[in-house]
């Protein structure tokens, strides 16, 4: 299971819901974080950071990996399962 945590520039809910949308449709993603205040997006899932990132960025936002590292490995409470937001 990886955890990918990137750097995504969002202002509002309205910024998040097709890049949260985008996410979910990536096959092996199991969550997703979205935190507008600090502009990251964790992903936890079987897929590739590359994919992540690409998918992102088709939503027109910039996407960076983030440069701290995840120690979780379970789906947190407050993370968005794939299937619904």
């Amino acid at each position: 299971m990886e955890v990918i945590e990137l750097r995504v520039r969002l202002h509002c809910k309205a910024c998040e819901k097709p890049v949260a949308r985008a996410l979910r449709k990536l096959k092996g993603v199991t969550c997703i974080e979205i935190d507008v205040i600090a502009s990251k997006i964790t992903v936890l899932g079987y897929v590739d950071r590359n994919a992540v990132i690409k998918g992102v960025r088709k939503t027109g936002r910039q996407a960076e990996l983030w440069q701290s590292s995840h120690q979780d490995s379970g789906c947190p409470v407050n993370m968005f399962p794939r299937w619904g937001t």
